[in-house]
Formats: C-alpha cells, sequence, structure tokens
C-alpha cells in the first residue's frame, strides 16, 4: 500500500512539473505623466527598457513573476572653462535622470486559450530615481569627477492589462500590447533644467532645484515574451 501510494505521489508531481513552465521577455515602455506629476514636469517622457520572467501552471490562467526597468529620462551637456580654480581649460559635464525600478508581477488571463490572449496585470514593489554626473575633457577622454545629484526612491504600484498575438517563426513567441496606470510614494527628482552651475560661489558649487511628486503615469508597452522560455 505505502509503495502503491508512493508511485501515485510521484506521477502526481511528474504531472504538475509538465504543466508548470516560464516565460521571459523584454518591452519598450514609454511613460507620460499625469495627475500631479504632469503639474510639475508636463512635456517629460519616462522611457524605459524592461525585462519580466513570469512563472505559470498551464492549467491556470494565472501567472506571477518579477519585471525590472531602467531609463534615462533626460540628459544635459555642458561645456566650461571654470570648474576648478587656477584652470581655464574647457571640461564636459554631462548629467543624467535616471529612473529604475523592480516590481512583482501578477497576472490574470481570463481566455486562457484563446489565440489572441487579453490579459489584467497588476504590479507592486518600488522606483529609484537618481541623477548622476561626469566630468572630463573630453568624450574620448579619462573622468575627472563623477558623483550623484540626488537620488530617492519610494513604493509603487502599476495596474493595467494588454493583448498578446502569436508571433509565427518563433516558437511560443508573442509580441505583447499593453497599457498600465502607475502611482506611488512622493519622491525628489531632479529633470533637465533643474541643476546650475555658479561659479561665483567660492570655488563654484551646483545649485539644485528638485520637484516632489509621486511618479504618476501612464505607461504603454510594447515587446515580445516567449512562453516556456527556459524548458
Amino acid at each position: 500500500m505505502r509503495k502503491l501510494l508512493l508511485l501515485l505521489l510521484f506521477f502526481i508531481t511528474a504531472k504538475s512539473l509538465q504543466a508548470q513552465f516560464f516565460i521571459g521577455g523584454g518591452h519598450l515602455n514609454g511613460g507620460f505623466p499625469v495627475s500631479k506629476l504632469k503639474e510639475e514636469v508636463n512635456k517629460t517622457i519616462f522611457p524605459t527598457l524592461s525585462g519580466i520572467l513570469l512563472y505559470e501552471f498551464y492549467s491556470q490562467p494565472i501567472q506571477i513573476g518579477l519585471e525590472f526597468n531602467y531609463g534615462i529620462y533626460g540628459t544635459k551637456v555642458e561645456v566650461r572653462n571654470d570648474l576648478y580654480p587656477g584652470f581655464l581649460d574647457d571640461y564636459r559635464i554631462r548629467r543624467n535622470n535616471n529612473y529604475a525600478s523592480g516590481m512583482a508581477v501578477f497576472r490574470f488571463l481570463p481566455f486562457h486559450n484563446s489565440k489572441l490572449t487579453p490579459f489584467i496585470e497588476i504590479q507592486t514593489g518600488a522606483n529609484y530615481l537618481y541623477s548622476r554626473f561626469k566630468i572630463r575633457p573630453s568624450i574620448f577622454e579619462e573622468t575627472v569627477e563623477v558623483g550623484k545629484d540626488l537620488e530617492d526612491w519610494a513604493i509603487a504600484y502599476k495596474i493595467g492589462g494588454g493583448i498578446q498575438f502569436p508571433l509565427p517563426g518563433i516558437e511560443g513567441g508573442k509580441l505583447e500590447l499593453r497599457i498600465n496606470y502607475q502611482d506611488g510614494g512622493s519622491m525628489s527628482f531632479l529633470t533637465k533644467p533643474d541643476t546650475n552651475y555658479l561659479p561665483d560661489k567660492g570655488d563654484g558649487e551646483f545649485e539644485y532645484n528638485p520637484r516632489q511628486s509621486p511618479l504618476q503615469l501612464i505607461t504603454g508597452s510594447i515587446g515580445i515574451v516567449v512562453y516556456d522560455a527556459f524548458r
């Protein structure tokens, strides 16, 4: 009897393992400010590239996983000869405003076995905004100075959905279109016009005028996902 129970357990476990699989993919995303963020930075677009990994039981219309985003939502380059006292050489200052996030993903697929697959999506995690500068004589020379002007993070969430279309020629591949609304905690961050260099203050210093707002975005995405990507 004990051997029979062990044998049944083996077959049930084997069947479950065959029915579960991973989905991997990537997206190109464009985030557009709404609500309070729009009042602060009306014309700023938040573009990101993201990678997503999902886990699904084939018999269930549910997927869970993780998604990571990274992008640069503004860059500014200046060439100045008054950065360092006693030196009149030109130095190039590049400042990038960066956006990164990591989110846990939950998806529900109401028509799981249809050729066109719609889904509803909820994400929760954190956003991280930081501005980083690099000073060097030219783009081809070594960096003289590098650092961060400002950084902040906050809890965030997204809610939305999309639809998947089969991709011919890619086994298990699907083109994915989706739209999300994002909100969360308030953050301090810089945009392109929010940093100025003031050479007349001592040896010279940067002046910052940070914005304060939740990262409230409507984000549209296009990407490719591959079912059973790691078999």
